[in-house]
């Protein structure tokens, strides 16, 4: 008790001297600087750039990290879905979105300097800009004149599992003029990430047959532009251009070494294996938009998109011991993808209260495939035969859809949108030659009710349909486990019923944000894992599924409640799924998806010692299963901490010291294994435990401004 208390004593006057320390109040309690402003309908929050003059902020995200409910996490966190619509983000610069896929509002917030800023918008309710959301819109108004300015980044991480450094470099300018905006950056990231791994096999009486350890060395480098260029018009047209190119070279190095747990002492291995896996891929976007007024409240916008992505892979797995043979498998694998998009919409402005929007999008998607696999039979390297390893994948998809914004009462929106796609998906090859049609509808419903000016109901239903992952129509190689999985050419995309029902509460002089939010999935065509001939598996369709819970969220700036200068972001989302297995014909939850969420982050101004701030972030996830023809695997990691410190050595430059894994967590993967019945079904056959830890990151990194 006393040693515990002796801990815990210095930790409190630790934080309560944080607080103390907070610069932003004064002596008689009034916050200092200047209060964010509330639109009268309370559906815009509006807080200008010298409401961030007090921390001296150097880009656009640093003033993002100062408003609750800003966070850029929850706002651009959005899984890929299909086409260019469905994958609009929440981030508006100038009222206007960054067309992209790779290179959306999110890339744009580092490049943009806190100079260039006049003021952000955070927007309750809807948006012609963002289809279908019941996020909170941030909307970034640019000065109309500011001169440019040059962002240099300098790091230093430090990684403790080989102790070694790879500093990292980014470097970007952004300038904003009467009649333009533009930004550019470049960045060079070289990353290490080390594995220890152990694994225990047992049988089904708990007898250990087999135990193993695994090393992994993962060094990853990277180099990554992008740039955007608007341009005004005194007609009031606009034109945006966007552009993004990436270059990864992957380098995995993975060794493994087998023993027999009833022989500890034996001198001889059962396997020493060695793998080395090599990769590079380049991907390259380019975008542009133009918008036109027509007439008083007529806009017609007319949008282009290139995406090319190449991968190149070449693996070999070496028997060191006892067998010491040089290569026992060979794989090469290329992968070229493609997506191309056209997109015209016709916005509306029938009345204050009543706009619609129309408009068609038409896509051409490509995967080509080219995967060779060799394994060593009497000495020599022999390809092995593989069934749909190659081809091409081609889909044509064409959109049309409207939406109608309809505000009926002053403190009621409504927005009804109503799309039907159609596409054509043909995969050829010499092993599979098919084709197929898919049409879908899909209305959407959103409501918004100000119940007063700091309360809101939201309601929403939606038709889902998710992106198809062209690379699960042919065969390959799991990275993990090195298991062949076979390819499926008649992979349905998983569609759903998405309902929503939430309420916001918006405390005073934006001091935060607090909402609950329910929601419910009726799905069809879960994905999952199925069987192509009984004795592999493959990806595919295992039926109907449902999804339901809720998420909380609380977001609060502690300085505009007369406390200290810290900025809270919490949220917790539990969620419960059900689906029927396709192997043994029980109930069980989907795969990949965790049945809880928590993520926490903390931002506090500290006035003394460091001059500065500290941030402290920590997220963590339930157990994921994955479900397959002979194993059940069970996923569990640890909770993620990072904890930073930055000092501001002047209005220009910034110093920072973070730890990334600062518990060093612990990753656990349990299997049960099963065997699979010549005549169809499976039998337990065992289990396996594996334990995987990687080493911490400290990062010391120094920000400026020219």
């Amino acid at each position: 008790m006393f040693r515990r208390s002796c801990c815990i004593r210095p930790a409190v006057a630790f934080l309560l001297s944080l607080a103390i320390s907070s610069p932003v109040i004064a002596q008689d309690g009034e916050p200092l600087g200047v209060e964010p402003e509330v639109s009268a309908d309370g559906t815009k929050t509006v807080y200008p750039a010298r409401y961030f003059a007090r921390y001296s902020p150097l880009s656009l995200q640093d003033m993002l990290q100062r408003i609750p409910g800003a966070s850029v996490q929850d706002s651009v966190a959005t899984e890929e879905r299909r086409g260019l619509r469905g994958n609009e983000d929440a981030i508006l610069i100038n009222g206007q979105q960054v067309t992209g896929k790779d290179s959306g509002g999110a890339s744009a917030l580092n490049r943009i300097a806190a100079s260039q800023v006049d003021r952000i918008e955070i927007i309750r309710g809807t948006s012609s800009e963002v289809q279908s959301t019941t996020q909170r819109i941030i909307n970034v108004i640019l000065l109309e004149e500011a001169d440019g300015t040059l962002t240099v980044t300098v790091a230093a991480p430090y990684y403790t599992g080989d102790r070694s450094i790879r500093p990292v470099t980014s470097i970007s300018y952004s300038a904003t003029e009467a009649d333009r905006n533009y930004s550019i950056a470049l960045q060079s990231d070289p990353r290490y990430r080390p594995w220890e791994r152990s694994k225990i096999t047992t049988d089904l009486t708990g007898q250990e047959i087999l135990g193993s350890t695994e090393s992994e060395q993962l060094d990853n480098y990277t180099v990554q532009t992008n740039g955007r260029y608007e341009q005004r018009f005194t007609s009031g047209s606009r034109l945006q251009l966007n552009g993004f190119g990436s270059w990864l070279i992957n380098r995995r190095e993975r060794r493994e070494v087998l023993r027999d747990p009833q022989e500890p002492t034996a001198d001889d291995l059962l396997a020493d294996i060695l793998e080395v896996d090599d990769r590079d891929r380049f991907t390259a976007e380019i975008s542009a938009d133009y918008s036109f007024p027509l007439g008083e409240g007529d806009t017609f916008t007319l949008l282009g998109l290139a995406n090319w992505e190449k991968e190149n892979r070449d693996r070999e797995v070496f028997d060191l011991e006892p067998l010491d043979e040089p290569v026992q498998v060979q794989q090469t694998r290329q992968d070229i993808k493609t997506e191309s998009i056209v997109r015209g919409t016709y916005d509306n402005t029938i009345s204050p209260t009543l706009g619609a929007q129309l408009g068609v999008e038409g896509t051409l998607n490509t995967q080509d495939t080219d995967f060779d696999l060799a394994v060593l039979v009497n000495g020599e390297l022999t390809p092995l035969p593989i069934f749909n390893s190659d081809g091409k994948v081609t889909e044509y998809r064409g959109e049309a859809f409207s939406t109608v914004r309809w505000q009926p009462f002053g403190n009621v929106q409504t927005e009804t949108g109503f799309a039907v796609e159609a596409s054509r998906i043909t995969q050829k090859s010499a092993d599979v030659d098919n084709a197929r049609t898919l049409v879908f509808a899909k209305p959407t419903f959103n409501a918004y009710w100000d119940i007063t000016k700091q309360d809101k109901v939201f309601f929403s239903v939606a038709r889902d349909v998710k992106q198809l992952n062209f690379l699960e129509f042919v065969a390959t190689i799991t990275d993990r486990d090195q298991e062949l999985e076979a390819g499926n050419p008649d992979l349905k995309p998983e569609k759903s019923w998405d309902t929503e029902l939430g309420i916001e509460h918006r405390l005073a002089d934006g001091a935060g944000v607090l909402s609950l939010t329910g929601f419910y999935r009726d799905v069809e065509d879960v994905s999952g894992r199925t069987t192509f001939n009984g004795l592999i598996s493959q990806p595919g369709n295992i039926g109907g599924g449902e999804e339901y819970g809720a998420e909380a969220e609380a977001s609060l700036q502690f300085a505009e409640l007369n406390w200290w200068d810290g900025v809270l972001t919490a949220s917790y989302l539990r969620r419960k799924t059900s689906v029927t297995d396709p192997f043994d014909g029980r109930v069980r939850r989907f795969g990949a998806t965790p049945n809880w969420e928590f993520n926490f982050d903390y931002r506090h101004e500290v006035d003394f010692i460091i001059d500065g701030q500290l941030g402290i972030n920590f997220n963590q996830a339930g157990s994921r299963f994955i479900y397959d023809l002979d194993y059940i695997e069970r996923y569990k990691e640890g909770g993620s901490l990072t904890v930073s410190i930055e000092h501001n050595i002047s209005d220009r430059f910034r110093i920072n010291l973070s730890s990334n894994n600062f518990i060093n967590r612990l990753l656990t993967r349990d299997r049960v294994l099963f065997a699979v019945q010549p005549g169809g079904g499976r039998i337990q056959t065992g289990e396996r435990v594996e334990r995987h830890k990687w080493g911490r990151i400290f990062n010391l990194f120094v920000r400026g401004t020219f």
